[in-house]
């Protein structure tokens, strides 16, 4: 296998592939790129770590040799993203020598053979819709935060997108927050099947796929988004990103949430988001010592304080809110605030609280047509703080 390629081409087509490539397993296979030539001087690399992949094709300048062999992933990230910006050879030769030249600097690494590449699985269905790659991708930031890194309930480690005509709704939750968005949207069904699909797709997957959506044109460029039986799979031009989804039933997010909260501030999101962040630098030092990292928020009359001491010293900060029904203070875990109000968009938030122990939400003080969000924080039970 030779051909050459423009440095900014093959770079740009394997940098969102090397989240799908694998490091920590016994399959050396897995830790390369599946390079492969195709019909019309094109090319393909796939990239695959059992779990989750890209495949994404893109025009070299010239094809002298067909193949299909495997590199090291990371010793050809590496080597391609220190060579001058010029034209790439990549030279395979019958003893799996492989040789890459630019301008006059050339560097040499040993190949497998491209049968040795696990089989990619089926990326052909009729089933799925095509959204916006904003859309999605905007969806996904709303509510990554939220999902778990690991419990006992895997769907709790993914996002459970919900998908319906006009309407994209995606939750997760770690046992400590919730987050559910909606946005309407234009979402059109593929093969004329009626909309009404919910899938999980895990965290870990995440952010590759934001990451893909990121690539090629704009991201207002439509994606089509199939989904196989252990599958997503999402084409955005000619790039592909498959996972497997989380093959469970979501918990009834619905049934969980607080219905009866009677206290509420209204107050502005980036001043509160501000206010935050200077506590957490007291909260977060917490952490080395014997307290529990939280901060206190404290709604009186028309003000919202906030909060936190450690060993080396205290933070007050006091805000102006809309402040309706009786004093209270609660604690909180301090990046869950964070994370939540980050996430949440418009001009002011909306809480709603009701005891010391009881989970607060976080909606938007201005409804949005389009797009909502509802954020919920279970408190944490305070120690006395000095």
């Amino acid at each position: 296998m030779k051909f050459t390629v423009e440095k900014s081409v093959l770079m740009n087509k394997l940098t969102p592939a090397m989240g799908t490539v694998s490091n920590k397993n016994t399959i050396t296979s897995i830790e390369g790129v599946l390079i492969e030539t195709m019909d019309g001087d094109r090319i393909r690399i796939s990239t695959y770590d059992m779990n989750k992949g890209v495949r994404a094709t893109f025009d070299a300048i010239s094809v002298e040799r067909e193949g299909k062999f495997i590199l090291n992933a990371q010793r050809l990230y590496q080597t391609i993203r220190v060579l001058p910006e010029d034209e790439i050879t990549i030279d395979v030769n019958d003893k799996l020598n492989c040789t890459i030249t630019s301008g006059k600097a050339s560097f040499s690494m040993f190949a497998m053979k491209g049968e040795d590449f696990p089989n990619l699985p089926d990326l052909v269905t009729d089933r799925g819709f095509v959204v916006s790659a904003e859309n999605l991708k905007k969806m996904i930031s709303k509510v990554s935060h939220s999902v778990a890194d690991q419990d006992n309930r895997p769907m709790l480690c993914g996002a459970f997108f919900k998908v319906s005509d006009g309407n994209l709704e995606v939750v997760s939750c770690d046992s400590y927050t919730l987050s559910i968005c909606s946005l309407k949207c234009d979402i059109e069904a593929i093969g004329g099947d009626s909309l009404g699909y919910s899938f999980i797709i895990p965290g870990h997957a995440l952010g590759e796929l934001s990451k893909n959506l990121s690539e090629g044109k704009g991201e207002d460029e439509g994606v089509k988004f199939y989904l196989s039986r252990k599958h997503a799979i999402v084409r955005k031009g000619d790039n592909v990103f498959f996972t497997r989804t989380i093959d469970s039933e979501y918990i009834d997010y619905r049934r969980i949430t607080p219905k009866d909260n009677d206290i509420f501030v209204t107050l502005d999101r980036e001043t509160f988001l501000d206010g935050l962040e200077r506590a957490n630098i007291i909260a977060e030092e917490k952490i080395q010592g014997s307290g529990r990292s939280y901060v206190k928020l404290s709604a009186t009359e028309q003000f919202l304080t906030i909060t936190s001491s450690s060993v080396n010293g205290k933070v007050f900060d006091e805000l102006d809110c809309v402040h309706e029904g009786r004093d209270i203070e609660i604690g909180f875990n301090c990046r869950y605030l964070i994370n939540s109000i980050k996430a949440a968009e418009g001009e002011n938030v909306k809480i709603s609280l009701k005891s010391p122990t009881s989970a607060i939400t976080i909606e938007p003080a201005e409804e949005d047509e389009n797009f909502s969000y509802y954020y919920m924080i279970l408190p944490v039970r305070m120690n006395e703080q000095k």
